[in-house]
């Protein structure tokens, strides 16, 4: 073939352009990871939270008396609303880490255009995701059982619940990135995030326990996130408005600078 009926092959000077950043592509994955299967992480979730406010505030606050002027039902929704959020953050950074460390995944996404902190970035907004989700469920139908539809303090509620969103979702991060098994996800669960929770003033206030109870359930971290959905909701707590998120928004950030270590210095081995 000579050189005069060679073809022209066509000349591309602009750069390959992405339709889609990396970032997005890996934070609609975590978002479709968890929408895929909203029977169990959507709404599992807010049906066992619903029982528990049928049971505790409907059946049981028949008699109990009020809690610091509020009716019972009304009380223990705030702390329910934060306990399921950490609890989805918890297992849908867990889960989908382990998964990824597991399966060898997590290798194809540092060696991908993307850089360490947009992986824990989108990893960790997929657990807010979920959070979002879940607690917009939850108060859909814990608010009506309960006959709540006022906000006390609306900026304490929606700077208090981006706090909570964040350290939920980092400590799901963090436990996945130190999971070795599926029995270690399932255990730290039982053995650190539901008895925090329990001990964290959902179904009381930490003022009627003795003056040493009292004080020790403020080590508590979920104590903290209970306390600051609570002022928000109902304008009144254990501790001022400004510690709750002064603690609420120190843990987040301290959570959100061990999380970022942990992808900065590739400790993911599976």
């Amino acid at each position: 073939m000579s050189a005069a009926e060679a073809p022209v092959l066509p000349s591309y000077e602009e750069p390959f352009r992405a339709e889609r950043s990396p970032f997005l592509w890996l934070l609609e994955r975590e978002v479709l990871r968890f929408l895929n299967i909203w029977r169990y992480s959507v709404a599992g979730p807010v049906l066992s939270t619903a029982l528990f406010v049928i049971v505790f505030g409907s059946a049981l606050g028949r008699h109990v008396d009020t809690v610091d002027g509020v009716g019972y039902g009304k009380f223990i929704v705030p702390g329910l609303f934060a306990q399921a959020i950490v609890n989805v953050g918890f297992f849908n950074g867990t889960t989908s880490l382990f998964e990824a460390r597991r399966d060898r995944y997590i290798h194809d996404l540092f060696a991908s255009p993307l850089r360490w902190w947009e992986i824990n970035a989108a990893m960790v907004g997929g657990g807010i995701a979920r959070g979002v989700v879940v607690g917009a469920g939850v108060l859909a139908v814990a608010l009506p059982l309960t006959h709540s539809g006022s906000v006390a303090d609306p900026l304490v509620l929606v700077l208090g619940t981006l706090g909570v969103l964040l350290a939920a979702a980092q400590v799901g991060v963090i436990a996945g990135s130190l999971a070795k098994s599926l029995d270690h996800v399932y255990a730290m669960e039982s053995l650190v995030v539901l008895p925090l929770g329990l001990l964290g003033g959902l179904f009381y206030s930490v003022r009627e326990l003795p003056p040493t109870w009292d004080v020790l359930s403020r080590f508590d971290p979920v104590f903290w996130l209970v306390q600051v959905e609570r002022i928000g909701f109902l304008g009144r707590g254990d501790v001022g408005a400004g510690w709750a998120l002064l603690v609420v928004w120190t843990l987040a950030a301290g959570l959100s600078v061990w999380s970022a270590a942990i992808f900065a210095a590739g400790r993911l081995k599976p």
